[in-house]
């Protein structure tokens, strides 16, 4: 998969290869790519236009740029909308461990060798994203913001931040 944008800071918009065999009815299949939006699973950045979306928006862009995507899907909908949770993966040498599980104990958690990167841990410990309290989330994900808080990286140097689910514009 690869990365055409980010639409926000937990929406990716990507390309999804396709064999030409399996939709020679659809134009896009003549490029090998389909777009698709997925959606951080965990995760809920500031939407455009409310204080730091734009920084939300430009981290996800600059952690997914250049890189190969890999997605653990959760659920897939209509129109190529998928949640789930994004590795940006530095293209390594062949046996070079790009899985970020040879080095266990070292480093963060969101960033595995090689550069691997999971987008949504990433923005919540740079201070750019909530965990979503409105669906089941991981613990992971509710420590790194508690982390974020406690250091006041982010969106966490505002007295209130209002998440996106209250926000209106």
């Amino acid at each position: 998969m690869v990365f055409l944008e980010a639409l926000s800071g937990d929406a990716l918009r990507v390309g999804l290869s396709v064999s030409e065999a399996h939709a020679p009815e659809r134009p896009e299949a003549a490029t090998g790519r389909v777009p698709a939006v997925v959606y951080l699973w965990g995760v809920q950045a500031p939407r455009p236009g409310q204080p730091f979306g734009a920084a939300a928006t430009e981290a996800a862009g600059r952690i997914c740029e250049g890189k190969r995507l890999r997605v653990a899907a959760r659920s897939a909908g209509p129109e190529g909308r998928i949640t789930g949770s994004v590795v940006a993966e530095e293209t390594g040498s062949p046996g070079e461990d790009t899985t970020g599980k040879g080095s266990a104990g070292k480093g963060s958690a969101e960033k595995g060798s090689g550069g691997n990167q999971d987008v949504g841990r990433a923005l919540i410990r740079l201070g750019l994203a909530w965990q979503d309290q409105r669906r089941p989330s991981s613990a992971r994900l509710r420590s790194l913001e508690q982390k974020a808080r406690r250091e006041e990286v982010g969106l966490w140097q505002q007295e209130a931040p209002t998440p996106p689910w209250a926000w209106r514009e």
